[in-house]
């Protein structure tokens, strides 16, 4: 065994064993903690946890092994370290309601015996069961927490499923370790069982549900659960019982198969990325004009899509070597958000703007390009549009009956609406027709006049209207944003096809970055072991470790993201990940005054002073070095 604990080396994603410590009173787990089992005279009491975190797309395989007829299996995953303790009898209804958990109940045709599995969570917090015949269904993970924390998953082996193998995992090109007690010839066929690819276009409803990154740490016993789902088994009646697993059941959907290999956002930028030259683009940025400045490097004789873009903002002494980029990308996606005038609405509920001159302008089209622009070369995308919005444009059916109002930019509109949603009896109705009845003839609906209108048609037409006022009216502004988008490569056509995937990248998941995820971008670089300057340093790296617990406990003004930003030029962490890993280097402080911590964000390495005395001490200091912190090539 390697000292990094893996069999087959450091590149994978390590053992994967079902865990012995944690499991339902009626497991039993043997050859190896491959094998799960649950006594069959016991429908329930059948929970069993896999042994470590694992990461988000990683694709983990099982096999059906003891099942009278089609099964009963439930698959789940949660932010909460697996607890002895704290075990339900059942994931369904003990779990689906417990915030931190997603509980997915596999369709029982899938659940045959000897059946192979292959289920994941994605980006996009959908979670994502593939059966052996290659059918996939989808389910978004609404409760889970956060995708930036340890992700653990679990098994409920549940009325005729009994027994399930665990075959592995795979990501992209690396696998668990395989299962020792079997043969190279059987390793093989591990590796290969299970984890057929079939790329998937998606549909059906997703509300805004990338982050990456999640920190493995080891399962506890004794850390902290919610206690919620800890209730006897007789207080769910069991009509109550049948319809939450009715509605659970409803939620999974069903994805039409495409003939592209299956591949998550990264996969896809990667490979669309391979026809872009190492040959530089130089652009001059003017702070003050940062949108000017792009939209002029875009018209330019020499521009090119494969070239990549060397920024020179006006006054600053950088050359590009990564930093500058991602700040001109991060300014640049806010400056098209707010300054070209196509969008109205509230931050992260952005709509397309209805208007003639900049659609003869064709600032529709400019946007689509930057933002294309952007996302080629590793910048951010626009993560800023309605997700209802983003779905219809992606040609997904939307229920918009509960879509809420409050987000519609027009007042006016805001009031119509109201009007509408208030009807409560035939009289209502009747003034309704009276007052709004050719407005919403206009909107698309002329059945408001029709002889069979009644009271239980009114979220019917409240949903045209949304529809109407979100997407038709302004089709032909969306219509020239994605051909803007499509500018290179055809962009946007990859987006609709995987618009699952792409869901971090065009709507605000509104997933704040976790102390886990923060610590784990950076690798220190020390000083000699044993010498003074370590010894100083551990003292700094214990004073940082201490800030970081400020941070995420929220008892200072310093935040996650602006200091990720002040180190990296990004307050995010890409689709594509950095470059290289962010680091942490040290100085030695001057005899004399206060030198304050420093960042180069081309080689995204933060400097911090050897001898810290105090967490507070190391808080002010950064405090200061970020908020007074004031372009490239600055100390």
């Amino acid at each position: 065994m390697k000292k990094h604990g893996r069999v087959c080396g450091s590149r994978c994603l390590g053992p994967m064993t079902f865990l012995q410590e944690v499991k339902g009173q009626s497991v039993t787990i043997c050859q190896d903690g491959h094998l799960a089992s649950r006594d069959a005279s016991c429908n329930m009491h059948g929970l069993v946890f896999i042994s470590r975190p694992v990461k988000v797309n990683e694709k983990i395989s099982v096999c059906i092994e003891g099942a009278s007829s089609a099964g009963a299996l439930r698959i789940g995953f949660t932010n909460h370290r697996p607890n002895a303790n704290l075990i339900p009898p059942t994931a369904i209804p003990h779990l689906i309601e417990t915030p931190g958990y997603c509980v997915v109940p596999v369709p029982a045709e899938v659940c045959q015996p000897g059946a192979r599995i292959t289920f994941w969570l994605n980006h996009a917090k959908y979670a994502l069961i593939q059966g052996t015949d290659g059918k996939t269904y989808y389910m978004t993970a609404k409760r889970l927490v956060n995708l930036n924390e340890p992700l653990y998953v679990f098994l409920d082996l549940f009325g005729s499923t009994s027994a399930v193998h665990l075959l592995g995992s795979r990501k992209g090109d690396r696998t668990s370790c395989p299962d020792p007690g079997q043969s190279s010839s059987g390793e093989t066929k591990v590796k290969d069982q299970g984890l057929n690819k079939n790329l998937l276009s998606f549909r059906n409803n997703v509300q805004s549900d990338t982050r990456r990154l999640s920190r493995e740490e080891p399962p506890s016993q004794t850390s902290v659960a919610p206690s919620c789902f800890t209730q006897p088994e007789s207080t769910q009646e069991p009509d109550q019982t049948k319809h939450m697993q009715t509605t659970t059941k409803k939620d999974l959907k069903r994805i039409p198969r495409s003939s592209m290999e299956e591949m998550d956002v990264t996969s896809l930028l990667r490979e669309f990325q391979r026809d872009l030259s190492p040959s530089a683009f130089h652009v001059v940025v003017c702070q003050k004009r940062l949108l000017k400045s792009a939209i002029d490097a875009l018209s330019n004789s020499n521009f090119s899509w494969t070239k990549t873009p060397h920024i020179e903002f006006v006054g600053e002494l950088a050359f590009d070597s990564g930093g500058p980029r991602r700040e001109f990308f991060r300014l640049l996606m806010m400056e098209v958000q707010s300054s070209l005038g196509i969008f109205e609405g509230k931050p992260g509920h952005l709509f397309f703007t209805y208007d003639q001159r900049a659609l003869q302008q064709r600032k529709y089209e400019q946007a689509g390009k930057l933002v294309a622009w952007s996302i080629i070369h590793g910048g951010p995308g626009l993560k800023a549009l309605d997700p209802c919005l983003y779905q219809l444009m992606c040609g997904q059916e939307v229920q918009l009956m509960e879509f809420d109002w409050h987000l519609i930019p027009d007042t006016d509109v805001q009031g119509k609406v109201q009007k509408i949603l208030s009807c409560r009896t035939s009289a209502h109705l009747r003034t309704l027709q009276k007052e709004l009845g050719d407005w919403i003839c206009e909107c698309g609906f002329p059945g408001i006049y029709g002889p069979k209108i009644s009271i239980q048609d009114i979220p019917v037409v409240y949903s045209y209207i949304v529809r109407h006022y979100i997407y038709l009216r302004v089709s032909n502004m969306i219509s020239q944003f994605t051909e803007g988008l499509n500018s290179y490569g055809r962009l946007w056509d990859m987006v609709k096809a995987n618009w699952i995937d792409f869901l971090p990248i065009f709507i605000n998941m509104n997933e704040p970055i976790s102390r886990a995820s923060f610590r784990a971008l950076f690798q220190i670089n020390w000083s000699t072991e044993g010498t003074k300057k370590r010894q100083e340093e551990e003292e700094t790296i214990y004073y940082w470790e201490l800030l970081l617990k400020m941070m995420e406990d929220k008892k200072t003004e310093l935040h996650f993201e602006e200091l990720l930003t002040f180190i990296t030029a990004t307050d995010e962490i890409p689709a594509l990940g950095f470059p290289q890993k962010p680091s942490i280097n040290f100085y030695q402080p001057e005899g004399r005054g206060c030198r304050l911590p420093y960042a180069s964000t081309c080689m995204m390495g933060l400097f911090l002073p050897r001898g810290v005395k105090s967490q507070a001490e190391l808080n002010t200091m950064l405090l200061r070095a970020v908020r007074d912190s004031a372009g490239f090539g600055k100390a």
